[in-house]
Formats: C-alpha cells, structure tokens, sequence
C-alpha cells in the first residue's frame, strides 16, 4: 500500500513536471502566435491534427498495461513492448508521409505538402523510445519521466525563439515538433536503468491486444472529440458549400483551445499517474476502494473549477493580453471551452477507477456517447454558424460522457453514483456563478478589474469545497505537515549540493 508521504511526494514531483511542461507549452505557442500569421497559425495547427490521429489510431496503451500488469516489471515484457512501439512508429510514419498530398489538399494548404512528409519523422522517432521511465511508475518513482519530460521541453522552448525568427511561418511549428520528439527520445535513454531492447513473447502480444483493444476504439473516439471540432474548422471549406471558415479562424479556436486544455492536462495526467496505482492496489478490498475513490472525485472537482473560474469569468482578457489583439474572437466561446475541459476533467476519476478494476470498456463506452456531439459541431459548420455553437457542442458531448461513465461504473462494479453527484454539483455551482458574473459584471471592467473578480471567485468556491467535504479538508490538513516536512529536506538538500 503508498503511504500518504509517497503519494504526496508523487504527486509534489508529477505537478512540477506537468507545470514545467505545460509552461514550456504556452511559451512555444505565443511565440509561434506572436512571430506569425493567424492563417499559418491554423496550418501549423493542423500539423498537431494529423500527428495525434495516427499516434490514437495506432494507440493500445501499452504503457498503461506496463503499469497495471503484475509482470509488466519482467524485462522480457517490457522487450515485447518495446518492439510493438517500433512497429507502431514505423507504420505511422509511412501513413503521415504517403498520406501529405490528400491531407494537405483538405486543409487547403497544398504548398504544405512537403511539411506534412517531413511530419513523419516524428511518430517515428517516437517509436524509439525507452520505457524505463514508464516503469518506474509501477513504484510511484516519478522523477525519471518527469525529469525527460521537462528537460526535453525546456531545450525545446530555448530554440522555438530562433527557429520562429528563420522561418516566420508554419513550418515553424514543424520543426518544433520534430524536435521535441528528438529530444524525448534522448531523454527517456539517458534516464533508463536498463539497456533498450527488443524481445518477443506472442502471449505477451495478445495480452497487449486484449487490453487495448477497447482502447484503441477510445483512442479513435478521443480525436474525434478533441481534434474532430478543429477538423471541421480546417477542412469546412471542402465539406460544406455554405461555410465561411477559414484557416484563420482555425488558428483563433486552436488559440482558445490550448489555453484551456493546458491545465487540464496538467491535472488529468497527474490525476491519471497517481491514482491508477494506488486504486489498482486496493481493487481487492472494495469499502477502502470506494473511499478512496471518493477522495480522488473530490480533489478533482476542487481542482477543476479553480482552473475553469478565470476562464469563465475573464478569458476575452486572458487571450488578449497573453496573444494580442489579433485573437481577441477567442474571447467570445474560451468560457464554453474552459466548461468543457472541466466536464471532461471530472470524467477522470471514475474512468480510472473503471481501468483500475481492469475495466477499460467504460471509457471507450463514455467516449462513444460524447461523439454525439460531432452531430452538433458538423451542423454549426454547415449552417454557417458562429465558433461558439461549436464549443457549446463540446459541452453537451462531455456532459453526456460523464453521465455515461459514472452510471456505467454503478452498474458494472457497484460504485454508488452520489459519491460523484456531490462534488459535481459543488463544482457546477461555482462555474455558473463565474458564467453569471462573465455576462453581467465583467463587460464593464478593464483587464485588471476582471482578472481580480475572478480570483475572488477563485476563493469563494475553494471555501465551498472545503466545506462541503469535510474529509478532504481533514486530508488536506494532514497533507499540509509532510508538504512543509518535504520541502524543507527538498531545501536543505539543495543547499547542501
């Protein structure tokens, strides 16, 4: 069993990752915003597009069952992995790169053409990677991936300035994306405990197929719901006769959307690396799993609506004086966004407790209801319709998933649906009051005005939280000692060096 001082420790670790990454992140993107047009901003935003749907065509989280396998620690497993990833890398850039000439056509950029080819490097060199760092997770160590993960960012981030300044277009993005892939695959060696190789074991190969299966149908549903509404942007033109979506409005909406799917994927990826281990450890002894699933509902429902308030409330600002006025439109649908990251952040804590029980059917199951709003999304684009009913779209999809995933985890393992009903509702609150105060206060106050209603909003809901869940306050103050003991021998060890 983790005690609290390694789930502490874990998380402290997974949350300076995350933040270092995510604001290496935002850094690439207003460079890459500031340096060039909102038309190559939305072609190099297709550059992500395609990369994401052969990496989630091809994905069977291999990683995950590294993870959860009770001999994912044998050399002879993590081998066969390694060998199915190189294969994956490799068929994926051979599509990337046969496949230029259409894509690019359908986006409307076929002078392109030749960046989307010069894209396959990076699936592929990706496929190389050691998963040492991956399996240093079965045992909470997290410093290894975290170490490669934010070390590779940073150098990535150091170079996004002069690589914006030579080429001042979309191939910018391109080359930054190569090279973070180079320079992950470097990292994950340099932190490895034992030497990269290749092995083969066919019940280990079936195992991977059997568990990822639904995965990979989850995968195909997860870009159809993350990257399907900026698809239609891009590519609207050639689908739709009445449409006036441009690549610039592409580039506007991929603007708003990283900027709230950022901390959300800070909290999903922490969320995910934390609680999967420690919910897999007490799969056997269900009343501590249900208690323990309570804690994970509620800390995430805390956290979520302390990142979606700001955007809620004052986002038009955040936009403007993050990117320039060149992307103010953003500011008329980032609070659906925000709402909707938040939705899908929430869905986290049942869907890993699904996959902790060896249930990785829920998500997919979750995942196929929130296509439905795909429906809406093609709708909107072929009327001709504003960006915001595509982000209202996105909403009703995530509300719908969640809904899905949490009845499904009633049904199937017994989990009672009120131990989410609570903190979901506490958390809706404070975002509709947020929405309230968006549409009545804030267009009359300037950027600094907005930006300090929004942080009273900010703590008017962490008091909520607190006091609505009074085991979680009583977790969080035992919590408060050791974080002050951990960073105090974090300190003194620095000095020390």
């Amino acid at each position: 069993m983790f005690s609290k001082h390694s789930i502490l420790k874990g998380g402290a670790t997974l949350g300076f990752g995350q933040a270092v990454s995510q604001v290496c992140s935002l850094t690439r993107s207003i460079i890459v915003a500031r340096l060039i047009s909102p038309n190559d901003f939305g072609i190099a935003a297709t550059f992500a597009m395609t990369f994401y749907l052969v990496e989630l065509m091809s994905n069977l989280g291999m990683e995950n069952l590294l993870i959860q396998a009770e001999d994912g620690n044998e050399p002879r497993f993590q081998g066969t992995v390694h060998l199915l990833l190189v294969l994956r890398g490799s068929i994926n850039a051979a599509c990337i790169f046969l496949l230029a000439g259409p894509i690019s056509s359908l986006f409307g950029a076929p002078e392109a053409r030749w960046a989307f080819r010069c894209l396959a490097l990076t699936p592929f060199i990706r496929g190389l990677n050691h998963l040492d760092t991956v399996r240093f997770q079965r045992e909470m160590r997290f410093k290894p991936a975290v170490a490669v993960d934010a070390a590779s960012s940073i150098v990535v981030t150091l170079l996004a300035l002069p690589i914006c300044l030579w080429r001042r277009d979309y191939s910018a993005m391109l080359w930054i994306l190569v090279l973070q892939a180079a320079a992950s695959r470097i990292g994950s060696n340099v932190a490895a405990d034992r030497p990269y190789r290749w092995a083969w074991d066919a019940a280990i190969a079936r195992r991977v197929l059997t568990f990822g299966w639904p995965l990979l149908v989850n995968s195909l549903l997860i870009y159809i719901i993350l990257q399907g509404d900026r698809f239609v942007i891009g590519a609207a033109k050639r689908l739709f006769a009445h449409s006036t979506y441009t690549l610039a409005d592409l580039g506007v909406y991929s603007i708003a959307f990283a900027m709230t799917m950022a901390p959300a994927s800070v909290v999903t990826n922490i969320s995910n690396s934390i609680f999967l281990p420690m919910l897999s450890r007490l799969q056997n002894i269900m009343p501590e799993f249900e208690r323990r699933y309570a804690y994970c509902t509620q800390s995430i429902a805390l956290v979520v609506a302390l990142i979606a308030i700001p955007f809620i409330a004052a986002g038009g600002w955040l936009v403007i004086v993050i990117y320039g006025a060149k992307y103010a439109l953003a500011g008329s649908f980032i609070g659906w966004l925000a709402t909707m990251w938040a939705l899908r952040t929430l869905r986290v804590s049942p869907t890993v407790a699904a996959m902790a029980l060896g249930d990785t059917r829920n998500a997919m199951i979750s995942n196929i209801a929130r296509t439905v709003a795909l429906a809406g999304v093609l709708l909107t684009a072929a009327t001709g319709g504003g960006l915001i009913w595509i982000a209202v779209s996105g909403c009703v999809g995530e509300l719908l998933a969640l809904s899905v995933c949490v009845t499904r985890l009633r049904w199937v393992h017994g989990i009672p649906v009120k131990t989410f009903l609570r903190p979901l509702a506490v958390c809706g609150a404070g975002m509709a009051v947020a929405g309230t105060v968006a549409v009545t206060i804030i267009p009359r106050l300037g950027w600094f005005l907005s930006f300090s209603v929004a942080a009273g909003l900010m703590l008017l809901h962490l008091l909520a939280v607190l006091f609505a869940f009074p085991a979680l306050r009583r977790e969080l103050c035992r919590m408060i000692p050791l974080a002050r003991g951990e960073t105090r021998r974090g300190l003194v060890k620095l000095l020390s060096q």
